[in-house]
């Protein structure tokens, strides 16, 4: 009767061992201390590049193209070489400043184009012999604070910046869409060439962290490992995203 109780006892220790082990490994990523995102809450270094407005793309024959800007908000192509100018398109900034920054992506299929007050995304065609730029499309239009219509149709509203994300190949940019009565209305977007995604989390991103300690322009704070990029919400919470999935970051006890 003993070696029964005992076995008994046993075997609900064993149980209980595995339930405990099931529920530990059951724990959603939020609930741990990711420690290798906290120490890399900065800028790497890795991505922390030069500024410039030419981009240079070799063709499959060998013909190598400049896209530079031109004048203060046009891009040009032109063939190494050749000073013809083959193609001029406008990435308009209205009321003021130029184009300050070029980025191609890491497939070399589309341009992100960093502008003072508008940015946008040119998709580019690569041929045989030669290169092509097409369209400008503007980012989605949100605002750095809640603006009403009336204040959109002034002019009184100060459009937000995007930013690219060079371990994900995709721009962002979070802010406030114009309403009626000037409420507070965020949203945030992922753009990937021609596709614009609208990102949705349980509660609405803030900001996305950026390196403000950087010369103009800004870089966003970026995770090379796991790879990802960090938001905050309207509670001031953290939160790493893969591209993929959100995970709320929780502070590591000292």
């Amino acid at each position: 009767m003993l070696i029964l109780l005992l076995n008994r006892s046993l075997l609900s220790i064993v149980i209980l061992a595995l339930v405990l082990v099931a529920c530990a490994h059951s724990e959603p990523l939020s609930n741990y201390c990711l420690s290798e995102i906290k120490q890399k809450y900065k800028s790497s270094t890795l991505y922390a590049r030069t500024t410039t407005t030419q981009i240079t793309v070799t063709v499959e024959n060998g013909n190598t193209f400049d896209i530079s800007k031109l004048h203060n908000n046009y891009l040009s192509v032109n063939q190494r070489g050749n000073k013809k100018n083959l193609q001029k398109i406008e990435a308009k900034q209205y009321g003021y400043g130029e184009i300050n920054e070029l980025i191609l992506s890491t497939h070399g299929n589309w341009l992100w184009v960093n502008g003072d007050e508008t940015d946008y995304v040119a998709l580019l065609k690569t041929y045989k012999t030669s290169i092509e730029l097409e369209k400008m499309i503007p980012l989605p239009k949100v605002y750095s604070k809640p603006c009403s219509f009336l204040e959109e149709w002034l002019g009184n509203c100060l459009q937000s910046q995007g930013y690219y994300s060079y371990v994900l190949d995709r721009v962002f940019i979070t802010g406030h869409n114009s309403t009626l009565f000037g409420n507070s209305n965020l949203s945030t977007y992922e753009i990937i060439g021609k596709t614009v995604k609208l990102l949705r989390t349980n509660q609405a991103i803030s900001s996305i962290l950026v390196d403000w300690q950087q010369q103009y322009p800004q870089r966003l704070i970026e995770i090379s490992n796991p790879r990802g990029v960090v938001f905050r919400d309207i509670n001031q919470n953290d939160i790493f995203y893969d591209g993929e999935h959100f995970t709320t970051l929780k502070k590591c006890s000292s």
